[in-house]
């Protein structure tokens, strides 16, 4: 009886950290098609909509590096409850917002709170099992996390049709509302080994310093924030292609995103055939190469006058089935050596690996080149980047 109940309490404790973890990047993927009503609503420019994913992520790649150390000193709890209801009030303020500055504020402190979402996930998931069960568990884990931006971009196109961008950031907040109360009520506190140092500012600069001097590890990030950066500048560009140049509706930008986003299941689902046929590192060469070619494919149609909508969605789900390959091996790679370090590696390459797209992000959005051939361009030079990134610092 007592065995049903501890594995009651780790299930229940899992799929808890589960929802966390998904609505850490419903942020980015709910609102989507409602990137250029927010434009036309509050006069502004596209550069300064496409902000909004630029400084949610900041927040969040910031926030990160901080809620890690602060949960092992503190617990869980405490920083989990303050991240959701910051992210959850920011949401709530967003829906009043009339100018893109306040709009813009009220994302970033989105971010901030919701990086608790993403960096105290995982970590609650670890609390909870080890050894192989974590392996197993993880991936599994991987995958159903990975259903957001399926389903979020296609929900977002009704809510957009139906209620307008204000109702996104409605629902938002109150799926957030609504996790912060499932986790604060139902959720056990799982770290049990409290470390009162762990927030010590010289320890924190130290371990930080000593991996962000370590090839391999910063290397890794580096791939992993490529990865992450693919995947947002189609969220950061998407929005204005489909529904601005190929002027379709909310509900069916909605659901060709969402389609799109298969190609980030069956890469999850792929990855596991890859690494056991031809190894991990050629998995992940394999990855960056696509991401090139996914890139080289639009520019070569774009040149030929053909581009239309298929051809960009097949290269689109080319690159999302191909970042999974190049995020999974680059985590493996990066925290598999540091043992004694590997709370702060975490933290350390979570924060990193959103700062990354971040910057990406941010630069994507100071452009103001035709969407199709500014997404085919990114693509290809960060195929690239990532190549010259893993053969001179990742390779061993």
């Amino acid at each position: 009886m007592e065995n049903q109940r501890l594995s009651f309490i780790k299930i229940k404790t899992l799929v808890i950290a589960m929802l966390l973890s998904m609505s850490g990047m419903l942020g980015v993927d709910l609102h989507l098609a409602s990137m250029p009503h927010i434009m036309v609503f509050m006069h502004t420019t596209k550069q300064h909509v496409q902000q909004s994913v630029s400084l949610y992520l900041l927040g969040m790649g910031a926030s990160m590096l901080l809620y890690g150390p602060l949960s092992d000193q503190y617990g869980r709890k405490p920083i989990v409850i303050f991240g959701l209801s910051l992210a959850a009030l920011s949401s709530f303020a967003a829906v009043f917002s009339t100018h893109i500055d306040s709009f813009l504020a009220w994302r970033l402190l989105q971010g901030i709170g919701a990086g608790v979402c993403i960096g105290i996930g995982r970590t609650i998931l670890a609390d909870t099992l080890q050894g192989d069960r974590l392996a197993s568990v993880a991936s599994y884990f991987g995958l159903i996390v990975g259903l957001s931006p399926l389903v979020a971009p296609t929900l977002g196109g009704y809510i957009q049709q139906a209620y307008g961008w204000q109702g996104n950031f409605l629902t938002l907040g109150l799926i957030l509302g609504a996790i912060l109360l499932i986790y604060a009520v139902f959720c056990p506190e799982t770290n049990l080994y409290k470390n009162p140092a762990a927030f010590t500012l010289k320890d924190i600069y130290a371990n930080y310093r000593y991996l962000l001097t370590h090839p391999l590890f910063l290397g890794c990030t580096l791939l992993t924030g490529i990865a992450m950066a693919a995947v947002m500048a189609y969220a950061t560009i998407s929005s204005f292609i489909f529904q601005i140049q190929f002027q379709m509706s909310p509900v069916a930008y909605g659901w060709v995103t969402g389609l799109a986003s298969i190609g980030g299941i069956v890469g999850r689902l792929a990855n596991p055939y890859f690494i056991k046929h031809i190894g991990s590192a050629k998995t992940l060469i394999m990855g960056l190469v696509l991401v090139s070619f996914a890139g080289a494919w639009m520019i070569s149609f774009i040149v030929l006058g053909l581009i239309d909508v298929p051809l960009i969605m097949f290269a689109v789900f080319l690159t999302l089935f191909s970042q999974i390959m190049i995020s999974s091996n680059s985590t493996s790679r990066a925290l598999s050596p540091f043992h004694d370090k590997r709370g702060s590696a975490g933290a350390l390459f979570g924060g990193f690996q959103m700062l990354t797209a971040f910057i990406s992000s941010a630069l994507i959005a100071s452009f103001s080149a035709e969407g199709v051939a500014l997404l085919a361009s990114v693509y290809l030079i960060l195929g690239l980047i990532g190549l010259i990134i893993y053969f001179t610092m990742v390779k061993i």
